[in-house]
């Protein structure tokens, strides 16, 4: 059942926006209705059902978070690298979620690609590998953040911060 119903969210989602890049011309229904479908079929095989379900508030107090942050890191990377001296101190760290696997483990990751001064490296279990421009910044403390919004996103109860880096 849980397949099914991730299967006619997307078709309807597919075929609205194929509704929209048609302009709503009628003689696309057809042939709209057939991709849709493969589409949708296709989309359930390549990502399945997550038991993990988006909560509206927490996705929009997400979004607000993820807009905020992502202008704050291109201004830091921007006033670092203009800067003369260019102050930086790159390079890896290890940290532990508590999230689980799946969706929330994911956004966690592809957000704090655009966290000041983080990249995602590498997603192995619990374990994930960041490139940091600056070793100094609290990246613990933006992880676990991060983190707890994530957590929202997927109405879980607040991540327990682990042992953070290693």
């Amino acid at each position: 059942m849980h397949f099914f119903r991730a299967f006619c969210l997307r078709a309807g989602t597919f075929y609205l926006v194929w509704w929209v890049m048609t302009e709503g011309d009628s003689s696309g229904l057809g042939p709209g209705a057939a991709i849709v479908v493969l589409v949708s079929i296709l989309s359930c095989r390549l990502y399945p059902p997550s038991r993990h379900t988006l909560h509206p508030v927490g996705a929009l107090a997400f979004a607000g978070f993820f807009i905020f942050r992502s202008v704050v890191a291109g201004a830091d990377v921007a006033r670092r690298l203009l800067s003369p001296s260019l102050p930086v101190n790159p390079g890896y760290l290890t940290v532990r979620t508590s999230l689980p696997a799946g969706g929330p483990r994911w956004l966690l990751a592809n957000t704090l690609s655009l966290m000041p001064g983080t990249l995602s490296v590498r997603l192995r279990g619990a374990g994930l590998e960041l490139h940091c421009l600056d070793l100094d910044l609290p990246i613990d403390e933006d992880v676990r953040s991060t983190e707890r919004k994530v957590a929202g996103v997927f109405g879980l109860k607040e991540a327990k911060a682990e042992e953070g880096a290693s």
